[in-house]
């Protein structure tokens, strides 16, 4: 008996070490194969994948026909004949949440490709579910480093393609002239008494707190007296509520992007940046291991690093990438450092390296919410 089980536990730990090692061979098969692509390779891959699946929000990148522009354009460029499918997703980071409870599931993603923020992609780099790409032999046109920020992830899993930058929202036909903020202090004028608003997870403040930024003793100082300046607490993105005159500024912005977009429309809307600083936060594209259109995927995030990809962001959502000498963040960015202001930008790197980035937005929300009573 002893020994038929002893036989039993040899052949189920063989088998299992079998399929361990038989997967292993697969990953590194796959990782090897994306490694090694060229342009013209993926582009043969993309033609044969035949779908390009998007999921994300239907207010970010233009949504649906967003995807739909994006995907015409890279049949007319690389001469493919990809067919776009959109479905409305949740926020960034629970789109991520959702790819890796699927790849752990052993299930296709839901999106072909990923397109999301530094918090997202933070999680992406812990749990090892996007593809690793040499997106230097794909791109035609890459993004250089600036300072210590790598706009490739140093296990080429994820891409940088767009920059949105944190300032304060202001309706433009109440707010003129002398009265637009250009510091932060700016914004503590008594006659803002009552007529402003901040966002219930402090927004723009909770990195301002960092120590390569403010620090915490001047933002906390700070957020106590915006706190009772402010008239409520809104999203960011409910702009409608600074273009009726509910309130006639956002105190801070989780980027001007959206404000961009409203002004083609004629909306009474603005956004600045302020001369102390701002974070860039940054929107990264990556390919989900269990993609069902890896190729695809992959070549919808190298169009985007295109001219015709960021005039499509640019149009769609109001974001390009800074990193760009044309484009349009260079310059507001630029504004920002020629005042002497600080402009940090917000990596999976920078926020992974954060001690305490948690518990001070937990302070800094209770400050905004005893104000907003």
């Amino acid at each position: 008996m002893a020994s038929r089980l002893r036989a039993g536990y040899r052949l189920y730990f063989s088998s299992a070490l079998a399929s361990i090692l038989a997967l292993a061979a697969v990953a590194w098969l796959g990782v090897g194969e994306a490694r090694g692509q060229t342009l013209s390779q993926l582009i043969e891959g993309a033609k044969k994948d035949g779908t390009l699946r998007g999921q994300w929000s239907e207010n970010s990148f233009g949504g649906s026909v967003g995807l739909a522009e994006i995907v015409a354009g890279m049949n007319k460029k690389y001469g493919t004949n990809l067919k776009a499918q959109f479905t409305p997703g949740p926020d960034m980071q629970r789109l991520m949440l959702r790819i890796v409870q699927e790849a752990t599931a052993g299930q296709p993603a839901s999106t072909d490709v990923y397109l999301g923020n530094a918090q997202a992609m933070l999680q992406a780099l812990k749990s090892k579910v996007l593809k690793p790409i040499e997106w230097g032999k794909i791109l035609e046109r890459k993004p250089s480093p600036e300072g210590s920020f790598q706009p490739i992830a140093p296990d080429n899993s994820y891409v940088t393609f767009a920059t949105t930058a944190m300032g304060i929202q202001y309706n433009s036909n109440l707010v003129k002239g002398a009265d637009i903020p250009r510091k932060l202090e700016d914004v503590l004028n008594p006659k803002w008494k009552g007529k402003i608003a901040s966002t219930p997870y402090a927004a723009g403040l909770r990195e301002f707190a960092m120590p390569d930024l403010l620090g915490r003793e001047y933002i906390i100082e700070f957020t106590k007296k915006l706190s009772k300046q402010i008239a409520g607490l809104i999203r960011c993105g409910e702009s409608e509520r600074i273009t009726s005159g509910e309130f006639l500024m956002l105190v801070m912005t989780c980027g001007g992007n959206d404000s961009v977009v409203l002004q083609r429309t004629g909306a009474p809307i603005s956004h600045t940046l302020v001369q102390e600083g701002t974070v860039l936060h940054m929107r990264y594209a990556g390919v989900p291991q269990n993609s069902r259109s890896p190729n695809a995927g992959a070549l919808l995030a190298a169009y985007l690093q295109t001219p015709d990809g960021q005039a499509i962001l640019w149009k769609h959502d109001g974001m390009d990438l800074h990193l760009y000498p044309d484009s349009h963040m260079k310059k507001e960015v630029d504004k920002v450092r020629a005042a002497g202001g600080k402009v940090v930008v917000n990596s999976p790197q920078w926020l992974g390296s954060l001690k305490g980035y948690q518990e001070m937005q937990k302070e800094l929300e209770k400050i905004l919410r005893e104000g907003a009573r």
